[in-house]
């Protein structure tokens, strides 16, 4: 390995400007200039000469910054390099950061703590039109966040150099005439580094560059060589595009191209790019001749970052005049950075070479960490070029890119394509197990999300199978988010037990505590959906709130969370709690596997609190929309959302509604059992409805729908005559609701049969019978269509006329018929409906929704 020699000159340590970032009066302070005006180098000189109080969180912003979130992440990873947070504390700052409403919240009030910190962001100008909301995020976080300092390299304008924050003592700036080297200092400097010179005077040094600061090193260093080089300090100096001239040697001239290929790097990423050369001692000669310095980049070592405008000009060199040997460095480079936690930056750089191979595992890292990927439409950008060859080849990153424009709802249409792709990827079986595990729960998530409901979860149980044959005591060593991903394509077809159990399984996994949050959500959001209300408010008892540092689980990923506490509140009677706490549930288009659990709870509030028809309504516009449309097959819970409208709509007195819902399956599809024993019975066919009870009760299994079917069996059996088998079958209900705390499965009652039956379990029954009706408190639910009055054709029209005139006479008029028949007719439908008054008519149809459109039926 070929030496470097160190040289022994020190860069000039300019007082006053380091006094100027000594001052702590001000939160943030600005260093605003072009290129080469010494920013980094004032910065890194500053801190190297420990004049910052507490910790210290230096970030270089590159072109991968491309969200809000990106920045606030290499900001918590800076935050962890230097132990200002725990791992936990990291994994739970990153949870805050890519949670749903992350655009509504302080977010610096997550970085309270008690030691004191500076933030040092560099390449600021980088982030474009992000600077605005950054802008606005560090002026809330210096004012919240005790401790807090900003300082900021950028080389353009931002809103911070305003006038106004400058007056009021929020924002100090540092311009570009502030940065000029004085006469004084180029003298300093000429006399440090040059000695005594025949060449030039620092005063012509001064003139001839103006104090510009890159030019002043450069003509110094000119000047500082002895043999021709000496004397042409000048044009060499000026000459600013070519700075990769003014390295000392062209051995350190190749070891700085190489090495430019990333921001910063290291000696053992020099000793892989460069192994020809020392990297210690070529990093030596660099810093000391100021072309760099080190910057902190782990919590055990450090990293050499180049002066901005000499990097940018070497980057550029070896890119158009070395394209062979620059893929090769950014190929190295991007597994460097992957190790070193920035595979934003790994990305880019790795497609940025056509490393698609690379490219691909580092988004299956992100992938595993980055909530964003799933949520926003954050990397397609960066992916969005790829040709479809490419796609077909590397297939996680046409997931990747599915995922994206999933997440765009003007983009949606163009991600189907794209996870058929990914649905179709071939997983090899001697593929590491953790990352053969990886790649099947992608399939999982791209068949879920193509409606492919079964073959999602087959595969998810492959997921599971193949992980647990690594794992301890048979355990999954899927990671925590993924498992929760298997888990729900298996509940989606009806494996609740598959699911609680893939969840559970997670609980004791090392991870934070906002992602073991999530799983005992969604555990819990199984169980109550299932029925198993004691499990599920023990579960959501585990919930640690005080490790939500904002509301992020109001999100999607906390979606079960809600609609388990929603039903808690459902059996208790609280109708208008339960449908409260789903309102602000935000409904991402991920979510659209989920949607209909999100509508049980509040259909059945709405049934209980009388609004029937307005709910019916409301949902079959929903199954009318581009949720219910989302996948190319009916999922579980989109059946159980009709199945319930059938119910409604049964409520509402609209049987043809009912029937028209349940047509769309065949006769002997054995999930339609238990809606058709509910119509057979409000039809008053007692027989068919218990025959289609017996059979429901093989089929059914969960104690939720269990207690709403032999309570249908109670009903149909009383109806018969048979009060023993009735009680019977009352018990069997009641001892279901008393061990799982249900009581909202009797809202399948029609009010006729309730009423029967909680006066059966008053004469004859036990005290849990008793109890169980006793605990139902509601408006109405289900009226049987032989009790709604039996109009002729004539008297409906006469009925629908009298809501918009007063008079029997109007009325007449506008039918064509003579005031006495539409008497006639009135007095035979008040008496239909049980009134005596035009008032208590409208009331009594209106009740019945006898006055809607007749189109309706």
């Amino acid at each position: 390995m070929n030496k470097v020699n160190a040289t022994t000159r020190e860069l000039l340590v300019r007082e006053r400007l380091l006094r100027s970032l000594d001052d702590e009066s001000v939160g943030i302070t600005l260093l605003q200039a072009p290129s080469g005006y010494g920013k980094t180098t004032l910065m890194r000189m500053w801190v190297d000469a420990g004049r910052h109080t507490g910790r210290l969180l230096w970030v270089t912003f590159g072109t991968s910054t491309t969200s809000r979130n990106s920045v606030w992440e290499q900001i918590a990873r800076a935050a962890l390099r230097e132990g200002l947070v725990t791992s936990l504390q990291f994994d739970d700052l990153m949870n805050l950061i890519n949670s749903d409403d992350f655009e509504k919240r302080d977010l610096m009030a997550a970085m309270r703590g008690e030691v004191p910190f500076t933030i040092v962001l560099d390449g600021y100008e980088r982030l474009g039109e992000l600077a605005p909301v950054i802008d606005q995020d560090l002026l809330r976080g210096v004012e919240n966040v005790p401790g807090m300092r900003v300082i900021i390299a950028a080389r353009g304008r931002t809103a911070l150099d305003h006038l106004r924050l400058q007056l009021r003592g929020q924002v100090k700036v540092i311009t570009n005439i502030d940065l000029e080297f004085t006469q004084a200092e180029v003298t300093e400097f000429f006399r440090l580094v040059v000695g005594d010179a025949q060449v030039a005077t620092p005063r012509e040094v001064y003139e001839a560059t103006g104090g510009y600061a890159i030019a002043v090193r450069a003509a110094v260093l000119e000047l500082s060589r002895s043999g021709p080089r000496a004397a042409h300090w000048r044009e060499n100096a000026l000459n600013t595009t070519n700075l990769s001239g003014q390295l000392p040697s062209k051995e350190l001239a190749h070891f700085a191209r190489i090495t430019s290929v990333v921001p910063y790097f290291d000696a053992s990423l020099a000793r892989m790019l460069v192994p020809q050369l020392d990297p210690d001692a070529a990093i030596s000669v660099l810093e000391a001749d100021g072309f760099g310095r080190h910057i902190t980049f782990t919590r055990t070592g450090g990293a050499f970052q180049y002066v901005t405008a000499l990097r940018e000009a070497l980057h550029e060199e070896l890119r158009t005049e070395s394209p062979t040997e620059y893929k090769r460095a950014a190929s190295i480079a991007s597994a460097w950075l992957v190790a070193n936690g920035d595979p934003e930056g790994a990305l880019e750089l790795a497609l940025e070479v056509d490393d698609y191979e690379l490219a691909s595992r580092i988004c299956s890292r992100l992938l595993l960490s980055v909530v964003e990927a799933y949520t926003t439409d954050r990397y397609e950008v960066r992916l969005q070029h790829l040709s479809n060859d490419v796609l077909v080849a590397y297939p996680i990153l046409a997931f990747a890119l599915g995922l994206a424009r999933l997440a765009n709802p003007v983009l949606r249409n163009a991600a189907k394509p794209l996870l058929q792709i990914a649905a179709g990827m071939r997983v090899p079986t001697d593929l590491p197990t953790e990352r053969r595990g990886e790649h099947l729960c992608f399939k999982v998530f791209a068949l879920r999300t193509l409606g492919r409901y079964r073959e999602s979860a087959e595969l998810a149980r492959e997921a599971l199978e193949v992980t647990k044959q690594q794992g301890p005591a048979g355990s999954s060593t899927l990671p925590p988010v993924f498992t929760r991903g298997v888990a729900l394509s298996l509940f989606l077809v009806g494996d609740v037990k598959g699911a609680h159990d893939a969840v559970a399984d997670t609980f004791g996994v090392p991870q934070s505590q906002s992602s073991r949050n999530l799983s005992f959500s969604d555990a819990a959001g199984y169980k109550a959906i299932d029925g198993d209300m004691p499990t599920s408010e023990a579960v959501l008892a585990q919930i640690d709130e005080g490790s939500w540092k904002t509301t992020s689980e109001r999100g999607h990923l906390g979606t079960l969370g809600h609609i388990a506490r929603s039903y808690v509140l459902l059996e208790r009677g609280e109708w208008a709690q339960a449908r409260s706490t789903l309102e602000n549930v935000e409904r991402h288009s991920v979510t659209s596997d989920l949607w209909p659990y999100l509508q049980e709870p509040v259909m059945l509030a709405r049934l209980a609190q009388g609004e029937a028809l307005a709910e019916a309504r409301r949902v079959e516009e929903m199954l009318d929309g581009p949720l219910a449309a989302s996948g190319a097959g009916e999922s579980l819970g989109l059946f159980r959302v009709k199945a319930f409208l059938v119910v409604l709509w049964l409520a509402a007195g609209r049987p043809a509604r009912a029937r028209k819902l349940l047509e769309g399956y065949a006769a002997d599809d054995l999930r339609t059992l238990p809606a058709r024993a509910l119509l057979a019975l409000v039809d008053g066919d007692t027989d068919q409805s218990m025959r289609l009870v017996s059979r429901s009760l093989d089929f059914v299994t969960t104690p939720r729908m269990r207690t709403a079917v032999h309570a249908l069996g109670a009903a149909g059996a009383l109806r018969s005559g048979d009060r023993e088998v009735a009680l019977s079958m009352i018990g069997l209900a009641s001892g279901l609701s008393r061990q799982y705390g249900l009581i909202s499965p009797l809202l399948l009652l029609p009010d006729r049969d309730r009423r029967a039956l909680a006066e059966l379990s008053r004469e004859s029954g036990g005290p849990d019978d008793v109890a169980m009706f006793d605990s139902l408190d509601v408006v109405t639910t289900i009226r049987e269509v032989s009790l709604m009055p039996q109009f002729t054709e004539r008297e409906r029209v006469v009925v629908h006329a009298l809501a918009r005139h007063t008079s029997p006479a109007r009325i007449a008029e506008e039918l064509f018929v003579s005031p006495n028949t539409v008497k006639t007719q009135l007095r035979s439908a008040y008496k239909k409906l049980g009134v005596h008054s035009r008032p208590e008519a409208l009331r009594r149809a209106e009740s019945l929704g006898l006055l809607r459109d007749r189109s309706d039926d």
